[in-house]
């Protein structure tokens, strides 16, 4: 059997009628609940409410954990200003005395420059430029320190300043000692001679000369040494430099000759010039590393030219 579309409609209407007049036949809508029906209707929504949990607060500061530690050096450093460097003039071949008008800027300018020259693929001025900082700046250790082993890494890769032996400014480096064998102070003063000739860039050609003396009393092991330097032209020499020395230890032999050489180059560059003085050879030190990277090629001219006057 088949009943009609309004027929339907019909009934569903009249049994959604009637359910709701059931329903509601009791109550009354335009008169307000009473403060305990409402109380009633709360107790009934807090139980039926879904339960859904709360989010933790938003806290903006980073826990103590995260925070990232600031370094005094950092915390010091972040209100600096970058250093600016001087202008660069690259078009022109730089002299042995490159930047030495920066002096009075102190290291950290002279070591930026440094730096920037060498990251742009400057190494030759690079090398002018750290040797600025140790021979014009007034450096601190760590400067020191820090120029001595960036010469120590272009030293070793650029060829020598001086390529012409024509120009070379010959100096003789002396030993005296009275002994009965000469040949180990001999070579060890070669040695130190050569080491001098090399690290200066081939601008000082040195030269050896002993002057031996007789040995009284062959068994004692340690003698006194002196050495010094003199130029041939002018005839002229820096005062001697003494020490008690062990002849048959030939490597101890030419390191006290090195550390000997060094302390008269320190000497008379504080004496007689304008550059910055030179520190003691610290104890335990490699007097060899002291001439080579702590002298300037600057300085060994200078050392030579002096002594010329």
């Amino acid at each position: 059997m088949r009943v009609s579309l309004p027929i339907v409609i019909t009934s569903c209407l009249l049994v959604a009628l009637i359910t709701w007049l059931v329903s509601t036949h009791d109550m009354d809508f335009a008169k307000p609940p009473t403060p305990k029906q409402l109380v009633e209707i709360s107790k009934d929504w807090e139980q039926d409410k879904p339960h859904i949990p709360a989010s933790p607060p938003v806290n903006k500061a980073p826990p103590a954990d995260n925070k990232k530690p600031t370094s005094p050096s950092s915390a010091a450093s972040s209100p600096l200003k970058p250093v600016k460097l001087p202008p660069l003039n690259l078009d022109h071949s730089p002299a042995l005395s490159e930047y030495g008008t920066l002096g009075d800027k102190g290291g950290v300018i002279i070591i930026a420059l440094a730096t920037h020259l060498e990251t742009i693929g400057e190494y030759q001025r690079a090398l002018l430029a750290w040797e600025r900082v140790i021979d014009t700046a007034n450096p601190t250790e760590e400067e020191r320190q820090q120029a001595a082993t960036a010469i120590k890494r272009l030293k070793n890769e650029l060829p020598p300043w001086n390529p012409d032996p024509t120009n070379d400014i010959p100096i003789t480096l002396h030993a005296g000692a009275a002994l009965k064998e000469e040949k180990n102070l001999e070579q060890a003063l070669q040695s130190t001679a050569d080491q001098i000739s090399q690290t200066s860039g081939n601008i000082l050609a040195v030269t050896t000369k002993t002057s031996i003396g007789k040995s009284h009393d062959p068994s004692t092991s340690s003698i006194p040494m002196a050495i010094w330097f003199s130029v041939h032209e002018a005839r002229a020499e820096t005062p001697p430099v003494s020490s008690m020395i062990d002849p048959s230890q030939e490597h101890l032999l030419a390191d006290q000759i090195s550390a000997d050489a060094y302390s008269l180059v320190r000497t008379h560059l504080t004496r007689e010039t304008n550059f910055s003085p030179l520190p003691e050879l610290p104890a335990n030190a490699n007097p060899n590393d002291w001439l080579k990277y702590h002298v300037t090629r600057l300085m060994w001219r200078e050392f030579a030219n002096s002594l010329k006057e």
